[in-house]
């Protein structure tokens, strides 16, 4: 099995138990039928409604009946697709090797394109809540689309959908997956690595565990599911420090 193939089927079965877990302050899914892997995921359910992106194109299927998806339509984006974030019910984030889609999905299967923030060309894996997009933009040699020297933290305004504006931009060795947590931003950065987002402008690291190549990481609550090619780690998130549960 290649690497690409078995992280496939990680990230797979991370969401399987993250979205299977009954808790109260899990943010993978809540009673509206959102649904998310981690931030490398190509799929998101939104309001009975699963979204997949492959290379230039987004998928959307009906889960009206979750044991036969209905494919209900096809959209074709100016860019390669490699991410997709889902934020409530009606928007959707897609992540590209050129910039970031946003779109109101509200009227599905319509999809209605509300901006693009464009960057440098990289490989770009986004989170965002309702006043924040979080990109990290990476550099990777054997990657034609993600080669171009850029690994960053992009932090970018989004309280006006139509009109994403960038706040501040700060520098990391090769950022992979990211998720949130309140005001807290877990990066997979050559290691796990925490920090205080509060101010957009200010970048606080707060702890880390650099003993293992995090790929992805899906917050489910406190509880921090980590994702690399090697399989899981799980975390407790409190008070600005990751406590180690166990691996897989």
């Amino acid at each position: 099995m290649d690497l690409k193939m078995k992280k496939l089927l990680i990230i797979l079965f991370t969401t399987i138990l993250v979205t299977s877990c009954d808790s109260s302050e899990s943010v993978g899914t809540n009673s509206s039928g959102i649904g998310q892997g981690g931030s490398l995921a190509r799929f998101a359910v939104a309001n009975g409604h699963l979204y997949t992106v492959n290379n230039n194109e987004v998928s959307v299927f009906s889960l009206a009946n979750p044991e036969n998806p209905v494919q209900l339509s096809r959209l074709n984006i100016s860019a390669i697709g490699e991410t997709i974030f889902p934020l409530g019910d009606s928007t959707i984030f897609i992540g590209t090797t050129s910039g970031m889609y946003i779109y109101d999905v509200s009227d599905a299967p319509a999809m209605t394109l509300l901006s693009n923030y464009r960057h440098v060309v990289s490989c770009d894996p986004v989170v965002a809540n309702a006043n924040f997009a979080y990109v990290t933009l990476r550099t990777e040699s054997n990657n034609f689309n993600c080669a171009r020297g850029v690994n960053q933290l992009d932090i970018i305004n989004i309280q006006d959908l139509s009109n994403p504006i960038l706040i501040s931009s700060f520098p990391l060795i090769q950022p992979k997956g990211l998720g949130l947590y309140g005001d807290t931003l877990l990066i997979c950065d050559k290691g796990l690595k925490v920090f205080d987002v509060s101010n957009p402008n200010s970048l606080v690291l707060l702890d880390a565990d650099e003993d293992f190549d995090a790929v992805d990481i899906i917050p489910n609550g406190n509880l921090m599911i980590t994702v690399s090619e090697s399989g899981l780690k799980q975390y407790r998130y409190k008070n600005g420090k990751l406590n180690f549960l166990s691996a897989l």
